[in-house]
């Protein structure tokens, strides 16, 4: 059920099994699998149903490092949280990026991608996902059409799947205002978290909304699912007992901040220009796919570098502008006609139904960019572009801190330095000219260099994926939770969403967010609150 704390008493006081501070993917995520175990839970948001911008202004910060990047605009204070505006683009960490890579300091999960294989299984129908595959071989026939043929040992397919994309408001409020297990409460900002006294066990979490009203929370665990740059801020904020903040013994919390690498790295000159492109963006019966490019784990290991994948934009000579193979409509409508041409009846008919009828000048557009490409033969390309989204080497002098600036709660806001390094860029420019020297031995074109050397952060933009403020680690002195998500020093406090990821790899982070939850939930409802009891 919701509950708006607006409308409660000053001073009201809620319990539960579990108390989840977030309702974005990872807390409604964490709250529905809990209470399929018949768990209850207390979920506070921050915001409402709807977007209000004074309580969107509670996310106002400073940046002083990098400034391509913006401390508010990526989020949603609200219920369904960033995934009211995400594109979308799913996959799963690499094997790779849960290794201690040499010449990448400070890498290395304490999980493996092995043990996460089953939790994103699960994820994957959360947001309306199609079958847990991620590689060509396991598509096999479903897929039209062949890859180019790029030697294996130097250029792999990267592939992801795109949902519609999940609003998580949407698809689940309904969920969580039958469900007698989780209580929503909603205009509940968290503005402490109070252990009992003598222990390093949360008593209680105290919550505010911008009107003046208090409350409290009391339960047996307690989870923050309030993004990678809201998480640090919350435990840092939380001094009244720990002048540094909770988790914060080793002035870990905050640092280790990353975020993903968007940029234009150069172009694709093709030796034939009606070379068919259409492989790398299909849609089978069962989910729409994008096929990216990026080098064999081994390789990256020999050149010690950074997990990058690349992905081509394709301009036709019959169109003034780019398509890059990401329209969701289009991609519907073709996924809907194939399945009708063979007789079939179409899989999740209505959601398609419904993304074609939202953009239906985009499947106007594709399907003429079709037929000019099946029958005119005028459909050549003209041009091909490169775009990365490149994985950022942990640095613990990136990071967020707290300023002297407080908010309407009274809460201090924060300081964001995020740094981007020389090896951030420079494998950047080395994954580009090892994928260029692919397409040449092949024989199907060269690839034009678009970064400079050295390279510059000019052309260089964030992804709005903000991971590793609260990194996992064995090692206390190394990270702030444990493997389950655990706050070292706190018994029963633990951490949801991004800001656990200890390197953030190459893809988008919601996947591995939805994961993470189910699995925390599986923890929790197995061993943690029997242990907490």
């Amino acid at each position: 059920m919701f509950i708006d704390l607006l409308s409660q008493p000053d001073g009201s006081r809620f319990s539960a099994d579990v108390c989840i501070a977030g309702a974005g993917p990872a807390g409604i995520t964490l709250a529905l699998e809990l209470a399929r175990r018949g768990i209850t839970s207390v979920l506070l948001e921050s915001g409402g149903m709807q977007y209000e911008e004074s309580v969107q202004s509670l996310y106002d910060g400073k940046v002083t490092g990098h400034a391509n990047t913006d401390v508010s605009y990526s989020r949603l204070r609200q219920f369904g949280g960033t995934s009211g505006h995400w594109t979308g683009m799913c996959a799963p960490l690499e094997a790779i990026d849960f290794e201690a890579r040499d010449g990448v300091p400070h890498s290395g999960w304490p999980i493996t991608r092995a043990a996460l294989d089953p939790f994103y299984e699960r994820a994957q129908p959360y947001l309306d996902l199609g079958p847990y595959k991620y590689s060509l071989d396991e598509w096999g026939v479903e897929l039209n059409g062949s890859p180019l043929p790029l030697d294996p040992a130097q250029v792999v397919p990267s592939v992801y799947q795109m949902s519609a994309p999940t609003r998580f408001a949407e698809k689940y409020a309904g969920n969580v205002e039958a469900d007698e297990n989780i209580t929503c409460i909603l205009h509940a900002s968290v503005t402490d978290i109070v252990l009992a006294d003598g222990t390093s066990r949360v008593d209680r979490v105290t919550i505010a909304t911008l009107d003046g009203q208090t409350a409290g929370v009391t339960a047996k665990a307690y989870v923050l699912a309030c993004g990678g740059i809201e998480n640090p801020r919350v435990l840092l904020n939380a001094a009244s007992q720990r002048q540094s903040g909770l988790g914060n013994e080793n002035d870990l919390v905050g640092r280790f901040f990353m975020d993903h690498l968007n940029t234009t790295t150069g172009n694709l000159v093709l030796s034939d220009d009606e070379t068919d492109m259409g492989f790398y963006d299909q849609a089978t019966e069962t989910a729409q796919l994008l096929i990216g490019m990026t080098l064999p784990a081994q390789v990256k290991r020999t050149e010690k570098l950074l997990n990058n994948a690349a992905f081509m934009s394709i301009s036709w000579e019959s169109q003034a502008h780019n398509d890059d193979f990401r329209d969701h409509a289009w991609l519907a409508f073709s996924t809907l006609a194939k399945s009708l041409s063979r007789g079939q009846a179409p899989e999740r008919l209505t959601e398609r139904l419904c993304t074609v009828a939202e953009a239906p000048g985009s499947v106007l557009t594709g399907l003429a960019r079709h037929i000019q490409r099946q029958f005119s033969g005028s459909g050549r390309i003209s041009a091909i572009t490169f775009k990365q989204d490149a994985e950022q080497a942990p640095d613990p002098d990136s990071r967020v801190t707290l300023n002297d600036d407080v908010d309407a709660l009274g809460l201090r806001r924060i300081d964001l330095d995020w740094r981007v390094s020389e090896q951030d860029m420079l494998s950047l420019r080395r994954t580009h000219e090892l994928i260029g020297r692919a397409f040449g031995s092949a024989g199907l074109g060269r690839v034009q260099l678009g970064i400079e050397n050295p390279p510059s952060l000019d052309n260089v933009y964030t992804g709005y994926h903000h991971m590793g403020t609260t990194r996992m680690h064995d090692d206390p002195r190394q990270g702030v939770v444990d493997a389950n998500c655990r706050v070292h020093s706190v018994d029963n406090l633990f951490v949801a969403g991004s800001s656990v990821f200890t390197t953030g790899g190459m893809a988008n982070p919601t996947l591995t967010i939805t994961a993470l939850a189910i699995r925390l939930a599986d923890h929790l409802a197995d061993d943690a609150l029997m242990q907490l009891a």
